[in-house]
Parts: structure tokens; C-alpha cells; sequence
């Protein structure tokens, strides 16, 4: 009758119960709603549905923990935690779910055969075995290499905890797959019908008959594990203890000098404290092929290369309802985050300390015991309240905001007092800059000039400030010349550029040159006296085809060597000029004959075995954050569109 029950439904639902496929709680689950549908695709769908449920339910906070470990800039709290593992448990839900129906089917298709055929249950049973077990191992390795990602980056782990937290993956996979493989058999006796139904009977106990399974489950997952850990990094570094070289070192970082254009300069005596900063040893740094000033400078922060240390850009995404960031380079995944953009599930942000894993030289050096300081440098925001002086990539703009700060600067006295001064050293800083431009040049290109020279001056004066009190290290970024040159020359199609346009262009440039280096004869003082050492770090910014970088020292303990370097050595070099213990995790040794062999000599390389992972302790949030107003700085300044 039209509308009414169909007893094949009851018939079916009652052979089930009788078989034994609905006496567990998850066979109910799974099965118990499905067994009502008429035919064997609604039968499929259905439970697939709840499959895709258990699968979310299981997978979302084990995919959310997963993620805290191996992108700690993303899940920075519990509220994190939770909103992405509902995101998850609902994109884990959809795949499992969809992963399931379409492996039914086809299961069901690589058995189906005329159900009289003597070989349709033994058929069945395998088949439905093999989906199952796909499904398992499927689920089985993937909690495995989360949890292997867990061990990279854990305090430390016993093996009892090791042993549990597989347990628990196994139990899981085995779960997911025995919901696979219980849909299968009951989609195939829908097909068969009752004729044949009692033939795919449950063995008397199921887990009994999985338990073998899980026994090598769980030894190929232990395995696995521990062939690919590779003994991972401990959270806490190894004791450090300074052994004094009795030497004040001060870096200076300027993004954006063309080694060429430097070398003209200095010949033609325009620039002579730059030409005292490379006098003695240098080292010719090899360019990255990618110029992202946060990923290149980042790694001259920490000696290790991003895929160690976490900042793979400056622009990152954030989730909504996530105070964590996160970025990929894939470019189908840029295409995603456009369209998540669109939708408002995403929103663009700039890299912060919050993403990066591996602790930067000044870092090392102050849980070293040692004085610090850093001025600007990237990925800095939010500054550690217990690491030095850090005035962050984000402190200028808290600096002309005003009112409390949200962790831009630290310590946060240091804030009070440069916020009280902050109108007087505003006002030098633009009495400068307004002397930068070259004579004559345009009112746009002046204007260029004038606020990239501003940035630089207020740095230098900051970097030069006497609440800074006295310190072993002090390190200032200077991103004012990459911002001229990226401004003049990088948006221009040079085919329509007029010599004229170019000749101003260039000439404003090289006048920035000259400014620049003035302002850091303020900044280095006439000499390198006894016990301070100088240490002058270029990159070439923002263009497509650089020139190398420089690692130069100047000071009582430099040679008068010329060599080749790589960027990852700069961090180790800084630190064993501090007598700080090098880290055997380092990627590159640092760079001995830039030293005297007498210093060489009086202080041999130590070594310990890591620094450790970089975690920022929780702190509370006084003011606004700045992150639209970020982005905005960003964006006006070129570094994002």
C-alpha cells in the first residue's frame, strides 16, 4: 500500500537485531535509524551520516590538538581549542560521512552478485572486512603522525603516556572502521534479502574477533611512530651558562641596501660610518630566493630556517572566533582563504611572536642571564614579560595611539616612560627627517623620503634612550631604506619611467643612503671602544633580484677577514660573541673567523644540546588591540596589498 510500512524494513531491522549487529551501543548508533530506510542507498546514506557524526565527534578535539602543537600561533587559549575543534568535528564529519557512503557503495558493488550465488556472503564478509580495515588504518596513521607532532614539541613524554595516547588512537580507528565494515555487511544483506541474511551473521563476540587486530594495529602504530619521531625537541632548553667575553655587542639591522650601490657610496666618501661599520670583518650573506621580510628576518633571529622556526610569511589568516594565526604557501590553499575571506571565516592578520617556535638570539641571551634589548624587529608582538627590554614590531603604533597597551611593549614601566617622552622624540625625529629628501625632487617622492626617514630616526632615538638602562645586547631593526626602495622602484613599469623619473628616483635614493647614515653615527658613536663589539646585519628587501646580504663586526675582537656566510649563522655568531653556549639543533656554526684568534683562543666553543621551543606564558589583556590598524601600517607601506 502507497504510504504505508514496508515489512522488508521490520523483517530486516528484527534479522539485524537477531544477528547481533544491533547489540552494541555504536551498531545502534549507526545502524539503528538506518535499518528504516527502504532501499539500500538510503540505507548506505543514513548510516554514513552517523558515521561522519562519530567520526567528528572523535576526530574534531584530536585534529584540534594537533593543530595547538604544530601551530601553537593558532590555538593560543581554551576558547581556541574549542571553536576549532567545532570546525573540525564538522569538516571531519562531512569527509568521513561522504568517505563512507562512497566506500559502501563501492564495497557493495565488488560484491554484489546474484544473491542465490554460493560465494555472495563469503564475497560480502570480505569485502566488508577490507573497507573496514582501509578505514582503520586510514584513521590509525593519521592520529598517529598527530601525535608524533605532539612528541616534537613536548616537555617530555614517557612511554607509559606514549603507549595510552596510541591506545586511544587505535581504539578510535578501530571504532571508525567497524562502523564501516557493520554498514557494509547490512547494505549487502538489504541486497541478498532474507534468503541470505543469516549467512552474514556477526561472529558471537566482535571485539573478541577485532582484538587481534588491535594488538597489530597498535604495534604498527608504535612503530611508526618512533621510526618517524626522530627523538624530537624538548619544550625547555638546556641550562646556559655565560662564560664572559667581556664584550657590550650591539646589532644593527637595516633591511634594503643594495651591497652595489653601497659600494659606489662608500667610494665616493659619501658614507663614512657605514664604511667604519665594514672595515674590519665581513662575511657576504647569500640572498633568500623569497624576500618576505618577516620569514627572512625571523630566521637571521633564531639561525634556523622557517620550517623550524614557524614564520613562513607576513601575512597570515585568522579564523573567526580564533585569536591564533595561522598561513600556508600552497596555493590552492590562498585560493581557499579568498574565498573564506569573502565570507567573513577568515580575515587577514601579520605574523606575530605567537607563531614563531624557535627563540631568538636576544631571547637565549636573556634566559642566559644576560641585559637585552630589541627595537622592532619582526614577529616581536606580543613582547614577553620576562625576556628583556622588547619594544615590538607593534610599539610604534601603541606609542601614537596611546592609552594601555596590549603587550606592545615590556617591560610594561618601560611603556609609561617612553609614552611620557613620546611627543619630544616624535618632534626630533621629524626635524630630521624633513632634511632627508635630496633638493629639488617631487613632492610624492620627498614625501616618501620623509616618512621612511621619520620611522628610522624615531628607532635610533628609541634605541638610544636611557631608560633602556645598561645592557650586554642591544638590537635595532631599520626598515627605512626597504621602504624607500621598494616604494620607488618596485611599483614602477620601468618601460614607461622617463630617464628624468629614474634620476630622481635614484638620486632620492641614494640621499637616503647618506641620511641613514649619519643618523647612525648617533647610534655607534665615533669609535668601537674596548669591550664593544658592533655587529652590522644587511638584507637587500624587497626585489626581485637581490644582491647579498652582509654579517660585519667591528670592534677590538674582529679580524680583518673577507668571507662567505649564510643567514643562519648571524644568530650564532651574536651569541658566542656573548659567551652563550651554542645549540647542536643550530643550523649553521657560528662564524669563528670574523673573531681575532687570540679571542678565538681565550674563549673555545661550547656547546649544549638545544635551546628549546619558544611558548609564551599567558598574559593579561589591558588595551585594544591593534591589529586593523597593523594591517592598515602595513598595507601604506607596501608590505601587503
Amino acid at each position: 500500500m502507497a504510504g504505508g510500512p514496508d515489512p522488508r524494513v521490520d523483517e530486516l531491522r528484527e534479522h539485524l537485531r537477531a544477528l547481533g549487529y544491533l547489540d552494541a551501543r555504536v551498531d545502534r548508533f549507526v545502524l539503528g535509524g538506518a535499518a528504516r530506510r527502504r532501499g539500500p542507498a538510503a540505507l548506505a546514506l543514513a548510516a554514513s551520516a552517523r558515521i561522519g557524526v562519530l567520526a567528528g565527534v572523535l576526530l574534531g578535539p584530536a585534529a584540534a590538538i594537533g593543530l595547538r602543537v604544530r601551530l601553537p600561533g593558532l590555538v593560543t587559549s581554551a576558547t581556541d581549542a574549542v571553536v576549532l575543534a567545532c570546525y573540525l568535528a564538522a569538516f571531519f564529519g562531512l569527509a568521513a560521512g561522504a568517505l563512507s557512503f562512497v566506500s559502501i557503495l563501492i564495497a557493495g558493488q565488488l560484491a554484489r552478485r546474484p544473491a542465490a550465488a554460493p560465494a555472495f556472503a563469503r564475497r560480502a564478509r570480505r569485502v566488508g572486512t577490507v573497507a573496514g580495515l582501509v578505514v582503520a588504518a586510514t584513521c590509525l596513521a593519521y592520529l598517529t603522525l598527530w601525535w608524533r607532532a605532539a612528541l616534537a614539541a613536548a616537555d617530555s613524554t614517557s612511554l607509559g603516556w606514549t603507549a595510552a595516547a596510541v591506545g586511544v588512537a587505535v581504539a578510535i580507528s578501530l571504532l571508525l572502521g567497524h562502523a564501516v565494515r557493520i554498514t557494509v555487511l547490512a547494505y549487502l544483506a538489504r541486497v541478498g534479502g532474507s534468503d541470505v541474511i543469516t549467512e552474514l551473521a556477526l561472529p558471537q563476540s566482535t571485539w573478541k574477533a577485532t582484538l587481534p587486530f588491535g594488538v597489530l594495529a597498535f604495534a604498527g602504530a608504535m612503530t611508526l611512530l618512533f621510526v618517524t619521531s626522530g627523538g624530537g625537541v624538548p619544550a625547555e632548553g638546556s641550562p646556559l651558562t655565560v662564560v664572559s667575553t667581556n664584550l657590550r655587542v650591539d646589532v644593527i639591522a637595516i633591511d634594503g641596501i643594495d651591497t652595489g650601490m653601497l659600494d659606489r657610496l662608500i667610494a665616493a666618501g659619501r658614507l663614512p660610518v657605514l664604511n667604519r661599520l665594514l672595515g674590519q670583518s665581513v662575511a657576504a650573506i647569500a640572498p633568500e630566493p623569497d624576500r618576505d621580510p618577516a620569514k627572512v628576518w625571523t630566521t637571521v633571529a633564531t639561525g634556523q630556517p622557517p620550517d623550524r622556526h614557524g614564520i613562513r610569511g607576513l601575512e597570515s589568516r585568522q579564523v573567526a572566533g580564533v585569536e591564533g594565526q595561522f598561513r600556508s604557501e600552497s596555493g590552492a590553499w590562498s585560493a581557499l582563504t579568498a574565498a573564506t575571506d569573502l565570507v567573513r571565516l577568515t580575515r587577514p592578520a601579520i605574523a606575530s611572536g605567537e607563531q614563531r617556535l624557535i627563540p631568538a638570539f636576544w631571547e637565549v641571551a636573556a634566559r642566559a642571564g644576560l641585559r637585552t634589548a630589541v627595537i622592532h624587529w619582526w614577529a616581536t608582538w606580543p613582547a614577553p614579560d620576562d625576556l628583556g627590554v622588547v619594544i615590538s614590531d607593534r610599539a610604534i603604533l601603541r606609542l601614537e595611539a596611546g592609552g594601555p597597551q596590549d603587550r606592545e611593549i615590556a617591560p610594561a614601566s618601560l611603556y609609561r616612560s617612553l609614552a611620557e617622552t613620546w611627543p619630544a622624540r616624535r618632534s626630533r625625529a621629524q626635524a630630521k627627517a624633513a632634511h632627508a629628501a635630496a633638493p629639488g625632487v617631487s613632492g610624492d617622492i620627498a614625501a616618501v623620503v620623509e616618512r621612511a626617514a621619520t620611522l628610522d630616526a624615531t628607532l635610533i632615538d628609541l634605541a638610544t634612550d636611557p631608560a633602556l638602562g645598561s645592557l650586554d645586547l642591544r638590537v635595532v631593526y631599520l626598515p627605512g631604506l626597504d621602504i624607500v626602495q621598494h616604494s620607488l622602484f618596485s611599483a614602477i613599469d620601468q618601460g614607461t619611467l622617463a630617464p628624468s623619473g629614474a634620476a630622481e628616483r635614484l638620486q632620492a635614493l641614494e640621499q637616503y643612503y647618506v641620511f641613514l647614515d649619519a643618523d647612525l653615527g648617533e647610534l655607534v658613536g665615533p669609535a668601537a671602544g674596548p669591550g664593544r663589539l658592533i655587529v652590522l646585519v644587511t638584507e637587500p628587501g624587497r626585489v626581485s633580484s637581490p644582491t647579498a646580504g652582509v654579517l660585519a663586526l667591528t670592534g677590538t675582537a674582529a679580524s680583518t677577514t673577507r668571507t662567505n656566510g649564510a643567514d643562519t649563522a648571524i644568530a650564532p655568531t651574536i651569541l658566542y660573541a656573548l659567551g652563550v653556549p651554542m645549540a647542536r639543533e643550530l643550523a649553521s656554526r657560528p662564524a669563528l673567523d670574523l673573531f681575532l684568534p687570540a679571542f678565538t683562543a681565550a674563549h673555545p666553543l661550547r656547546e649544549v644540546s638545544t635551546y628549546g621551543s619558544r611558548r609564551l606564558a599567558p598574559q593579561p589583556v589591558a588595551g585594544r588591540p591593534l591589529d586593523k590598524e597593523m594591517i592598515d601600517r602595513m598595507r601604506s607601506l607596501g608590505y601587503i596589498r
